[in-house]
């Protein structure tokens, strides 16, 4: 939202956004929190298709169903929780 003051002949304008947000200094994390959610949901939809993905992504320990729907889980937390930090610094 941008609002305008005229004062004295000058026009002032005032962003109401906090400019961290407008230039996406986080971009590159977002689109990380994004893909991880991505994998996360996906491997609680189709665990047995996504198998062989996370066997590669978790290379050193063996990919079972369990550790599957644990990371599913745990990214939709980290998803959420990045989001409650998204609007509580907009605020």
């Amino acid at each position: 939202m941008v609002t305008f003051a005229h004062s004295a002949g000058l026009a002032v304008i005032e962003l109401r956004f906090p400019l961290k947000i407008i230039f996406m200094e986080n971009l590159i994390f977002y689109l990380i929190v994004q893909l991880n959610l991505i994998f996360g949901v996906a491997g609680l939809m189709w665990p047995d298709k996504l198998m062989p993905v996370f066997g590669l992504l978790m290379f050193p320990w063996p990919a079972s169903h369990r550790a599957i729907r644990t990371h599913g889980f745990v990214a939709i937390v980290g998803y959420l929780l990045v989001l409650g930090k998204i609007l509580f610094t907009i605020r």
